[in-house]
């Protein structure tokens, strides 16, 4: 069973590239409040819609992985890892520009923000969890990423900042599939 540590590390890691979004936001347009409410809306509600879908495509697809479940879960993990410090070396987000108060831009980077979600839905159904817990802390740790990040954005006004908390989500899932793996060997 998932602990509620686990879970929070999980989904911090995922929030990183929201964070780094929002800070970008911010960063590139001076954003008025319901620009900031629009935002909030599209960043926290399509990953969570998106988590829920991978669940319920992880419960169909479950029956083909049995007894390969455990390690399912890690080799996720560690895509998601290279996926995000791939992403992370990748950016040159000072060069990239996108008019965050339009509906479909919005719309476009919360799918796509949220692919991270989906392959961590995916996942976690291989896992033994409350999900109620898992819900409500992913709605909390996507809610708490974009205001941190809108908040970081307007005080900083560095780009940087997005790139390292990406990072620093693919360093964390790496981490964990490194745990969750020497756990299923009976190292830990």
């Amino acid at each position: 069973m998932l602990n509620t540590p686990d879970i929070i590390i999980y989904l911090l890691a995922a929030s990183t590239s929201i964070f780094a979004v929002s800070i970008i936001a911010h960063v590139q347009k001076c954003l008025e409040l319901k620009d900031k409410i629009k935002i909030f809306v599209f960043f926290t509600s399509i990953p969570f819609l998106l988590f829920i879908s991978g669940t319920a495509i992880s419960g169909l697809i479950q029956s083909s992985f049995e007894g390969m479940d455990s390690w399912m879960w890690i080799v996720l993990l560690i895509i998601l890892g290279v996926r995000f410090i791939m992403k992370a070396f990748k950016r040159k987000v000072e060069e990239r520009f996108f008019d965050y108060t339009r509906w479909n831009v919005l719309l476009g980077l919360s799918i796509g923000l949220g692919m991270d979600y989906l392959i961590l839905g995916l996942g976690i159904k291989f896992k033994t969890y409350d999900p109620r817990i898992v819900l409500i802390l992913l709605f909390v740790c996507a809610f708490l990423a974009v205001l941190a990040g809108l908040s970081l954005g307007k005080k900083t006004g560095k780009f940087e900042w997005g790139n390292r908390m990406i990072y620093l989500g693919g360093l964390l899932f790496i981490g964990m599939a490194v745990k969750e793996a020497a756990q299923l060997m009976g190292f830990i």
